[in-house]
């Protein structure tokens, strides 16, 4: 497992122009070898004021109950799973902010949010702060949390969205040409991914999915790679029977973290039909906690799975002395849709129709919308530590009614003729008014 030491700060970000109530147009800006130009607040810096627990504590209840959900809705009989609801939350978030009436409330319900207004984006840029300040101070800890907003170059957008992405979650806005380039700033979000989770996460927005029509792509990233505070000795690892669903055995390198007649102190609890177990990562605060289903149990307990069932197990964690192995693995989940997941958990308006996103960009209801959110994430443990990696990118697009140049969605009354091309003599004409009328 390669082992980087990407950190990233809330910090303040250099800028290129000022702020205003009105929308602004596309600015200027970004230097010669960039890519793409930069818009972002000149005013207003990430927040770093203090926070209470309580508010902390309130979020991190919403996004654990988020996680629950989606994992049910993810969950495909007989596969691994593997995903990132925190940045799946901190993705769609940023969505949120830029979102009206119904259309945010949707979000943020499907989200499973419960703090109000500006409390909810203050707990997520007040957990990130913190977890990357631990991060910075711990030997053996790397953690990169980079939110980063990308605009079709021209579009209108309010200074107050960018103000907020600033504030909150650090992010500026790129200005990409999805118009005439849609294959280029695919390529360029994408790398933009890559680079950021360590080159784990790697084609996160599929072929064909910007278009002439898209407008604006949001994105989120994490990176984590920490060591384990009791660290797996190599030569203990050894290919063991490893049982699946259907009872069927095969050979899987299970690691051990004690030497065979000793025993080891951990954090374990026992609930009904399942045992927990804390795996600590360097500096204490980050942990794999492994739920362990009784043999024959794991459908029923998966399907009674919820955050009450596993905040108990959490709090009823103990000191224990055990013999303990824990599979070696990697693997990577996506890239995935996730839009019919978020469908299921009440975010409806966003997709269709009625998506108002209108204190994002100088549109009116219904003008733009979200066309896809997709997931992609990596794990892989071994006697070391754990190294793993997400993204989320949500698609916003234009309805088929734009003037541009570039784009001609005939979805609206139109007249026809029927020519000779060659004398110019028009054969037929009309109109069609409504298309479903067949007489």
């Amino acid at each position: 497992m390669k082992r980087s030491a990407a950190i990233a700060l809330c910090s303040m970000i250099p800028v290129l122009f000022g702020c205003s109530e009105n929308p602004v147009g596309d600015p200027s800006g970004g230097t010669r070898d960039q890519q793409f130009a930069v818009a972002k607040s000149v005013s207003v810096t990430r927040e770093t004021a203090a926070v209470s627990e309580d508010l902390l504590n309130e979020q991190a209840a919403s996004n654990n109950t988020f996680a629950v959900s989606m994992y049910k809705l993810l969950a495909e009989e007989g596969k691994n799973l593997f995903f990132s609801p925190y940045s799946i939350t901190a993705a769609l978030a940023m969505t949120a902010a830029g979102g009206v009436g119904d259309t945010k409330r949707q979000i943020r319900d499907a989200l499973q949010v419960t703090l109000e207004g500006d409390a909810f984006d203050l707990a997520i840029n007040a957990i990130d702060c913190s977890l990357m300040e631990h991060a910075e101070s711990t030997k053996g800890i790397s953690l990169t949390v980079v939110n980063s907003t990308w605009l079709q170059t021209g579009m209108n957008f309010y200074v107050r969205y960018l103000d907020h992405l600033s504030r909150y979650y650090g992010a500026g806005v790129n200005l990409l040409d999805f118009r005439s380039k849609p294959e280029e700033s695919r390529e360029i979000i994408n790398t933009w991914v890559s680079d950021q989770t360590d080159q784990k996460i790697q084609d996160l927005v599929p072929p064909g999915v910007i278009n002439p029509l898209t407008v604006a792509v949001l994105t989120n990233a994490i990176y984590f790679l920490a060591d384990w505070l009791f660290s797996f000795d190599p030569d203990l690892t050894a290919k063991k029977p490893f049982r699946l669903l259907d009872n069927t055995t095969l050979q899987a390198p299970l690691m051990q973290l004690n030497e065979p007649g000793k025993k080891v102190k951990m954090l374990y609890a026992r609930g009904s039909g399942v045992r927990a177990l804390d795996f600590p990562y360097k500096g204490g605060r980050l942990a794999m906690t492994v739920l362990l289903p009784d043999s024959d149990s794991f459908a029923v307990f998966e399907s009674s799975m919820n955050m009450e069932v596993i905040d108990g197990l959490v709090n009823s964690l103990d000191s224990a002395e055990l013999d303990v192995s824990l599979p070696k693995f990697e693997f990577t989940f996506g890239t995935k849709s996730i839009k019919d997941a978020l469908r299921a958990l009440g975010m409806i308006d966003a997709f269709g129709g009625q998506a108002d996103f209108s204190a994002m960009l100088d549109v009116g209801k219904g003008e733009i919308y979200v066309a896809d959110v997709f997931h992609k994430a990596f794990i892989s443990v071994d006697e070391k530590g754990t190294e793993a990696a997400a993204a989320t990118a949500v698609i916003i697009e234009l309805r088929g009614s734009s003037t541009n140049d570039c784009i001609f969605i005939v979805d609206r009354p139109f007249i026809f003729v029927i020519r000779d091309k060659l004398t110019g003599t028009i054969l037929f004409m009309g109109r069609i008014l409504n298309p479903t009328v067949a007489e």
